[in-house]
Formats: structure tokens, C-alpha cells, sequence
């Protein structure tokens, strides 16, 4: 076998093993955060079940090549999530580029493939057309649904597909793969890539290709780091700039909220002792502010904020509510000091 994915050794095995005993479902939904493997994932199977070499995936056939290439015409990979499209573009370019095209024999290969990305955007118009396929499954045809979170996807659909959940590599497999990948001579930037990826590869390779992206992502863990510091109102204004955002580009900015846990990370690690892990000195100023619980804390409201952002609770409010409870648990324990 030749995948591309590398690491997610369980979600791999329990695919080929399916495939091998002819037992692959007709739908998957491929859960895990941005950049963390999932469509580089979903074009593996694609190639499982359309080459025609003995040790599959091989990514050397001609089925193979073509799918990496993105020109195999049983293989479609469609992301009709855009926040420039209005529901009505959004429905019509799902009709056309996979509705339409289900029922059709394959014509290249063994079996259709569509990947369909942010499934998790998707408004509840489009989840209808796509149940209706996933219900009446054509023949020859695999759907593979990628999403960030479960809990926006409906839950008839969920139920119609067989979950796969890739979580975030440990540090040292994504070490491994970089090291073996690439040739990074400068150790601080290997060290800044591995600790700013959070365990996704596809993070790390855009950093490689793009070190301003590893400014950006320092950036906006520098902006978070300021709250502490911040009174409660200028707490309120950052949470307005956080929703304003949200309303422009709403899966970069769940994303950055993420980074805010990788902060936190930090932060345990320096107050734990670990200061040469990050010695900036902003990082190491807050973590001696800051007590070991009033860190977790932080933690906790940011997971509970995101799981509210992601059932569309009123972004302003829940962030108003995040930086409210950062704020008492500073206080407090100022009072208790």
C-alpha cells in the first residue's frame, strides 16, 4: 500500500479491512480540524477503490495519478460552501455538481467517489438535497463528507454514514514526516512549525511553503495573550472584532479561536517549568500572572465558546461571555491574593 495519508494508522486499517472483506460503506463522514488530514484522506479511498493494481493504493496507476491530480472523471471533489453565495447559488451548484452526476455509471474506473467539504456550513436547504441521495444510495457510488464539527451536521445524516474521526498527530509523528519530507535547516522555525500545526501536517506543509504564514499564526496568539492584561471593556471590544470576523470568514476565525488553546498550551508549560519551550517574554509575563487553574479555566470557557459558536448561538454574546468569565477569574483571585 502506498497512501498519501500519513499517521491515522486506525482510521487506515479500518478502511482497508473493510475493503477487503467488500464491506466499505456507501457513505463517510471524515471528522477533524482544518488541515488535519481529511480530504488528503478521502482521495486515498477514492484510490482504494479505483486502482487497478494489486497492492492498492498504489498512487502509481493511471486511476491513481489521475485522482491526485484532480482530473479522474469518477472522482469529484466539491466544496459548495462559500460565503459569497447566496442559498439559492449555494443549492443549485449541489444539484449540478452532484446530484445530477450520482446516478451515472463510472466511466474510468471501478467506482464514483464525491468528497464533499464543509459539510458542516452547509444551510439546512442543502443538507435536504444531500439527504435524500444518502438515503437511496446509487449503486458504484461512495459519498465522503468532510466536516470540523459533528455536532453542525444533522443528525440524519450522521446516521446514514460511517463516522471516521481524525484527531491531531502526536509532535513527534508530525517531527517524523517533516523531517523525512522536507530539509529544515533552521531549527527555531522547525521548532516554531511543529508547536503552531497543533498536529496537522497540512498546517505545517502551508507554513513550510509560506513562513508568513508562522508571523500570522504568532500574531494572532500575541492579540490573545493581550486579554489578560485588558480591562473588561476593551475585553468587550475585542470580542466584537472577534464576531465581526466571524460574519467575514467565519472558518478562519473558528480556527484562530483554536490557536487560543495552543497559547494555553504554552503557558502550562512554561508555568510547569518548562520556560525553553517559549521564552518570549509576553508568554512567559502572563504565565506568572496567571495561576495553573485560572489557565485550565480559560481552557474550558474557550472549548464551551466554540462548541456555542458552532450551534450558531449569537457569536457577540458568546464571546461576551467568554471574555466576562476570563475577567472574574482574574479578579478573583487578584482578591483572594
Amino acid at each position: 500500500m502506498n497512501w498519501t495519508t500519513f499517521g491515522h494508522k486506525k482510521a487506515i486499517q479500518g478502511v482497508y479491512k473493510a475493503y477487503l472483506a467488500n464491506r466499505l460503506s456507501h457513505a463517510y463522514l471524515i471528522i477533524g480540524m482544518q488541515n488535519v488530514g481529511k480530504t488528503t484522506f478521502a482521495l486515498d479511498i477514492a484510490k482504494l477503490v479505483n486502482c487497478t493494481s494489486e497492492n492498492k493504493p498504489c498512487s502509481e496507476c493511471q486511476n491513481c495519478k489521475r485522482i491526485n491530480a484532480n482530473t479522474h472523471t469518477d472522482v469529484s471533489l466539491i466544496n459548495i460552501f462559500s460565503d459569497k453565495n447566496s442559498a439559492t447559488s449555494g443549492i443549485d451548484e449541489l444539484r449540478e455538481a452532484f446530484i445530477a452526476k450520482t446516478n451515472r455509471k463510472p466511466f474510468e474506473g471501478v467506482c464514483r467517489v464525491f468528497i464533499l467539504q464543509s459539510i458542516d456550513s452547509m444551510r439546512v436547504e442543502q443538507s435536504n438535497i444531500l439527504l435524500k441521495t444518502l438515503e437511496e444510495p446509487p449503486e458504484d457510488t461512495i459519498v465522503i463528507l468532510l466536516a470540523e464539527n459533528m455536532n453542525s451536521v444533522l443528525e440524519t445524516i450522521v446516521s446514514r454514514c460511517q463516522l471516521i474521526i481524525l484527531d491531531p498527530l502526536q509532535e513527534s509523528e508530525v517531527l517524523e514526516y517533516l523531517t523525512t519530507q522536507f530539509s529544515i535547516d533552521d531549527q527555531v522555525m522547525l521548532k516554531n512549525i511543529l508547536k503552531l500545526s497543533q498536529g496537522r501536517i497540512g498546517r505545517a506543509i502551508k507554513m513550510i511553503n509560506d513562513p508568513k504564514e508562522i508571523d500570522y499564526l504568532n500574531e494572532v496568539m500575541g492579540n490573545f495573550l493581550g486579554i489578560f492584561q485588558f480591562s473588561l471593556i476593551e475585553k468587550f471590544d475585542f470580542s466584537q472584532e472577534i464576531a465581526l470576523k466571524l460574519q467575514k470568514n467565519r472558518l478562519q476565525t473558528i480556527n484562530e479561536i483554536h490557536l487560543w488553546l495552543a497559547c494555553l498550551r504554552d503557558l502550562l508549560l512554561i508555568k510547569s517549568g518548562y520556560e525553553h519551550y517559549n521564552d518570549h517574554e509576553d508568554y512567559v509575563r502572563v504565565s506568572n500572572d496567571l495561576s495553573f487553574d485560572q489557565i485550565l479555566n480559560t481552557g474550558k470557557a474557550i472549548e464551551e465558546t466554540l462548541s456555542l459558536l458552532a450551534l450558531n448561538i449569537n457569536p457577540r454574546l458568546t464571546l461576551d461571555n467568554f471574555m466576562l468569565r476570563v475577567h472574574q477569574s482574574i479578579n478573583l483571585q487578584s482578591a483572594k491574593v
